[in-house]
């Protein structure tokens, strides 16, 4: 009998290949587009929904996610108890959520109670009733969790990056206030669901073992509601940017500071997008990063750091955030922009190069191991309208980018002098330079 030697570690493989199950796309008898992920061995589903319902569609501030947390609380016909357990009885889950561009709900189930699910999503999202006793309760948990993060120096610089970076008044911008909550009511939420959800149109993605059973039922459910959608005007849709600068959140008695540098960047349509996911992922995307490698291995600064691009519909931005200790507060934000400039100047090596590359190809291989993560695929597609070519597009540009297209990149994108620096902490570690913003 062969035994394997654990001593010797198995050979790499380079990854050939990485594709995405066909993906079928109709329409229900109201024009309702749905997608469909066929891909799975196992009894069970997945079905999301994705409304116009997200910031930028809101009539004020907290209006998106509170309507979407408030329809999975009680119905026409059922108690937020009610509705709780009619889920928990078959084993399933719905959830609801609101981001800038959209609100969704999404149920997973065994296919055997589908007949009953589908017909509860129907309810959940056509008959919610948004009772006063649950909204006043989803109120005062949310004004208990602002005043917990207020008290995080992460969360300070997060929310003092944003409005800086696209104004107080902007969908991305904004972070719901105590007074944001206060301005909200029963017949605001009704309002907003009436036009967003119930007139407002959606596309469905279904994934997993898919049978024509489901597909009936969504057509016997939502495909034959009359769509009544008019156009509406989003509330906010202006921008002022305001560029770099250097803001210190004030936050007296803390040990840690939370920093947080970026700018403006292009979203996921501009052709740079790819690339650009590749020069971030070296800086600060993964763990073996190069601010990972800097801040936490070799300094010791922080357990962690990274650097991401968060894109949405109409915008984007990119960003580093990390938590240091007080009195190493300018050192660190120091070698953070020592590592951008490293890039911005030097060629990144081949071997660096090759390493990000199989990590990034990794991760888009198990982003197509079954079919609710090839669903999160799409929907990121669906919601910007790309199709899977943008996919293969972003593989192509992995397997393909150079060390000076990565080093052109850096300097168009990666200019330290247009960057806004926001550190939160401790009054003591301010430095001259740097606007006070005070919290309590």
């Amino acid at each position: 009998m062969n035994q394997t030697d654990r001593t010797v570690a198995p050979p790499l493989r380079e990854i050939s290949a990485i594709r995405l199950p066909a993906i079928e796309r109709l329409q229900l008898s109201n024009g309702i587009p749905v997608l469909i992920i066929n891909a799975g061995s196992q009894e069970v589903s997945k079905v999301e929904l994705i409304f116009d319902a997200g910031r930028w569609q809101e009539p004020q501030r907290a209006v998106a996610a509170t309507t979407s947390k408030l329809m999975m609380e009680g119905t026409n016909r059922k108690s937020a108890q009610q509705v709780a357990e009619a889920i928990e009885f078959y084993g399933a889950s719905i959830g609801a959520d609101a981001t800038i561009d959209y609100g969704q709900l999404t149920l997973f189930s065994l296919n055997k109670h589908l007949d009953h699910l589908v017909p509860l999503l129907h309810e959940v999202i056509y008959e919610a009733a948004f009772p006063d006793k649950e909204l006043a309760t989803y109120i005062q948990n949310s004004k208990q969790r602002l005043l917990v993060n207020l008290q995080k120096v992460d969360f300070l610089a997060h929310k003092t990056f944003n409005e800086q970076l696209y104004s107080a008044n902007y969908p991305a911008g904004y972070t719901t206030s105590p007074e944001d909550y206060d301005q909200i009511d029963s017949s605001i939420l009704k309002s907003f669901h009436t036009s967003q959800y119930q007139n407002g149109g959606f596309k469905i993605i279904v994934a997993g073992k898919v049978t024509s059973h489901l597909l009936s039922l969504l057509e016997t459910y939502f495909g034959k509601t009359v769509i009544t959608k008019k156009e509406s005007k989003p509330f906010i849709h202006s921008i002022d940017v305001t560029g770099g600068g250097k803001l210190f959140a004030e936050k007296k008695d803390a040990v840690q500071s939370g920093i947080r540098i970026g700018k403006m960047l292009v979203n996921k349509l501009h052709p740079d997008y790819p690339a650009l996911r590749v020069l971030n992922t070296i800086l600060g995307g993964y763990f073996g990063s190069r601010l990972m490698q800097n801040l936490r291995e070799d300094k010791g600064y922080c357990y962690g750091i990274h650097s991401s691009i968060s894109s949405y519909l109409h915008d984007a931005h990119f960003y580093v955030t990390t938590e240091v200790g007080g009195e190493v507060t300018w050192e660190a934000v120091k070698e953070i922009y020592a590592e951008m400039d490293r890039l911005r100047t030097d060629p990144v090596p081949e071997e660096e190069l090759q390493l990000v590359k199989n990590y990034l190809l990794g991760v888009y291989l198990s982003d197509v191991d079954g079919a609710f993560s090839v669903a999160e695929v799409m929907r990121g597609l669906e919601v910007y309208g790309l199709k899977e070519d943008f996919f293969y597009n972003l593989i192509d540009t992995i397997r393909t980018i150079t060390p000076v297209t990565l080093q052109e990149l850096a300097n168009r994108y990666l200019n330290t002098d247009d960057l806004l620096e926001v550190v939160a902490g401790n009054p003591m570690y301010a430095k001259a330079g740097t606007a006070p913003v005070e919290f309590s």
